[in-house]
């Protein structure tokens, strides 16, 4: 696949890293004070908690139009104390407390920013998860707020970063259109995550104008099986760039896909049919590696 990466990529690192951790170990509800919440290792961020150890991966967005990577989803891997994997659901299952969830949350996403910031190019984007009960649990305008004061330790802007939220998942509305304006007034972006799938409704995206809108993976699927969905999706796309968002198709593991995908007006794309989630961004020596070089010659 010909993406036209940028090199050298920058190698930006923490500026004020031991502040960081010590907003980390400075909080009275981890479970041992022992052993630091978050370390830095040959330059990689790990964190712990309850017993896991916590880890970054990196899925990227192609621009549909260049074929450039230029953003990456950052993702949860998760061991526990015997070294064995578990899942993300798994691992957000143990905080307990709402002190604890906001803990946690902000932790997990703060790993990602390390590890994502010694490797991105300043132009780059980072894609993080939310947890939803993080969001009900912040409120009176402060949403952001000591994230945002977390990001200048890592000489990243809000601006850098999108907040993926799945909107099905919360019943209060007025509370998530809250977050939503909160967030955006200090500069982050904000993408509704699982589009299409459960109780998503253009009701919540005009009342939340988002900045991206990532499709639910059952649509393209959908899409490659029945004639109507295949009718639905690029109206979809149309309705959604009305609203002035940009629209995701994420969940391409195919050439047929990622064709209909293009063709359907999507802007950017993500999947296995382009690249894993990997520790690394992707650069030439981890491009070298890709099974495919070009989406049009699937080899």
């Amino acid at each position: 696949m010909n993406m036209n990466v940028t090199v050298p990529r920058t190698r930006r690192v923490a500026t004020h890293f031991d502040q960081l951790l010590a907003y980390f170990d400075q909080w009275q509800g981890h479970p041992s004070h022992a052993v630091r919440q978050m370390s830095l290792t040959d330059g990689v961020a790990v964190g712990r908690f309850d017993g896991l150890r916590l880890y970054s991966a990196f899925q990227p967005l192609f621009q549909a139009g260049t074929m450039r990577p230029i953003a990456y989803e950052a993702l949860l891997r998760a061991q526990d104390e015997d070294r064995e994997p578990v899942s993300p659901a798994q691992a957000f299952a143990h905080p307990a407390t709402s002190d604890e969830i906001v803990y946690f949350d902000r932790l997990c996403r703060m790993i990602h920013v390390v590890n994502f910031v010694r490797q991105a190019n300043p132009t780059e984007l980072l894609f993080l998860n939310i947890d939803g009960r993080q969001l009900l649990n912040v409120g009176g305008g402060r949403h952001g707020s000591a994230f945002e004061t977390l990001l200048t330790y890592c000489d990243l802007k809000p601006t850098q970063v999108v907040l993926e939220i799945v909107e099905s998942r919360i019943d209060d509305l007025s509370r998530l259109v809250e977050a939503v304006s909160d967030y955006q007034q200090r500069g982050y972006r904000v993408a509704i995550d699982d589009f299409g799938c459960l109780d998503s409704n253009f009701d919540r995206l005009w009342q939340l104008s988002p900045d991206f809108v990532k499709l639910d993976r059952s649509l393209i699927m959908q899409s490659m099986v029945n004639p109507r969905a295949r009718l639905i999706l690029p109206k979809l796309v149309e309705i959604i760039h009305d609203l002035e968002a940009q629209v995701v198709c994420e969940g391409i593991e195919t050439l047929e896909q990622h064709r209909f995908a293009v063709q359907s007006g999507v802007d950017l794309l993500q999947g296995y049919y382009y690249a894993r989630p990997h520790p690394s961004l992707l650069g030439p020596e981890r491009l070298a590696k890709e099974n495919r070089t070009d989406p049009a010659d699937p080899r």
